[in-house]
């Protein structure tokens, strides 16, 4: 008997995010965008698009997954046969077709002739080509792409990249609770991460205090890795990893800290110095303090994400030789490995989206002098209707001096 018999044979109770009346309603969205565009079907090889639309999970994030959505009716999956448990567990899907690595047939071979088995040849069919969301692994690879093209020749490939994108921007009510309570898991790893600084210590046992803090928390598996970059590796900030190095006197302590709940997550970034710090380090933190404040102050619906970003500016231009990457926030919600970020939208120059009530964003203010010291604090908020609020709460704000 096949493994996904077995399993619906015997099956035990579905392990759900949302209720499935949530899900329900998000490809209810989905399938009405799909309409406006004459889409027959999309077919999903982002990873956190899946999970949003039925809860998909797993500890392989980069494993063969494909979801499929119909213009009407269920959405269904393709997968490696190791991932049809995880289909069958966390997520709404009953229709799963599974292929096995020892068959010795290309996994796009075998979704092409299912779509064809299914009257998709001649059909409009979206398809995720691009990276929208900057760190995010799996758009669709160029050989699947090739196969549909020459087993579905009627077929009319789009591109679908932001479809679902689009959609997952605005977060529902059940969305903004599960990253207020991914912000309550991040608190639990900030606080062990800042009473662990000393002198003394590495970076490495700050992140293990703070993700053991966050697991022992009722954190979920984490959607991206924490990060702690001390001394001068700090002008290294944000991407650098950390790699067993000891805290001095006189060095900044940069980290990166993000709770996950659901595959959600609300990211806080803090920093903390042993000894007093130097007037440079000061005026990095400053810079960053003052930006995180007057957004939390200025951030409400109608605003762009252009003109928050220009004023901004302001205090980093002030400082010569800091050195930032440019979005002074970036929007947040459900991701998979190997990094928390959702960033279909930036709040950063040329970028004139307005903002709307139920956008989520980590308002990530880091700056740095290159290879010397760097510093940076944020929060996780929603934008409400009057303003925003502030999900990653419970933390002080402010350069912690050890």
């Amino acid at each position: 008997m096949a493994l996904v018999d077995q399993i619906k044979n015997d099956p035990i109770p579905r392990e759900l995010a949302f209720a499935p009346e949530e899900y329900a309603a998000r490809v209810a969205r989905v399938q009405a965008s799909m309409a406006r565009q004459g889409l027959d079907l999309v077919i999903l090889s982002l990873r956190p698009n899946l999970g949003y639309l039925t809860g998909y999970d797993t500890a392989l994030a980069s494993a063969y997954a494909i979801g499929l959505v119909p213009a009407e009716g269920p959405v269904w999956i393709h997968c490696a046969e190791l991932m049809a448990p995880c289909a069958l567990l966390f997520s709404t899907i009953e229709d799963v077709q599974v292929y096995r690595w020892t068959d010795g047939v290309e996994p796009g071979t075998q979704l092409a002739r299912l779509l064809k088995d299914r009257g998709y040849d001649g059909k409009r069919i979206g398809v995720e080509k691009a990276y929208p969301e900057t760190f995010a692994g799996g758009p669709l690879d160029a050989r699947s792409f090739e196969i549909y093209q020459e087993e579905l020749p009627n077929a009319e490939f789009t591109d679908a990249t932001t479809l679902v994108l689009d959609v997952r921007l605005v977060k529902s009510p059940a969305e903004i609770e599960m990253i207020r309570k991914a912000g309550r898991i991040t608190a639990l790893g900030v606080t062990a991460a800042i009473d662990t600084i000393a002198e003394g210590v590495t970076d490495n046992q700050v992140i293990g205090a703070a993700e053991g803090a966050m697991i022992a928390g009722g954190g979920d598996s984490p959607s991206g890795n924490a990060t702690c970059l001390v001394g001068r590796r700090a002008g290294y900030i944000p991407l650098a990893t950390f790699k067993n190095h000891k805290l001095a006197k006189g060095d900044p302590a940069y980290m990166e800290i993000v709770g996950c709940s659901g595959r959600y997550n609300a990211p806080n970034m803090r920093t903390a110095v042993i000894g007093q710090p130097s007037d440079g380090l000061r005026r990095l933190a400053d810079a960053s303090l003052d930006n995180v404040q007057w957004l939390l102050e200025n951030i409400k619906p109608g605003r762009t994400a252009d003109e928050l970003a220009s004023e901004c500016w302001k205090r980093i231009d002030a400082i010569e030789g800091a050195y930032f990457h440019g979005a002074f926030g970036y929007s947040i919600g459900l991701s998979f490995q190997p990094c928390w970020t959702e960033a279909p939208m930036y709040i950063a120059r040329g970028i004139e989206v307005e903002l709307q009530p139920g956008m989520c964003f980590h308002l990530a203010n880091c700056y740095s002098m290159p290879a010397q010291y760097g510093a940076g604090f944020s929060e996780s908020i929603a934008v409400t209707e009057t303003g925003c609020e502030m999900l990653s709460t419970g933390v002080q704000r402010e350069l912690v001096v050890r």
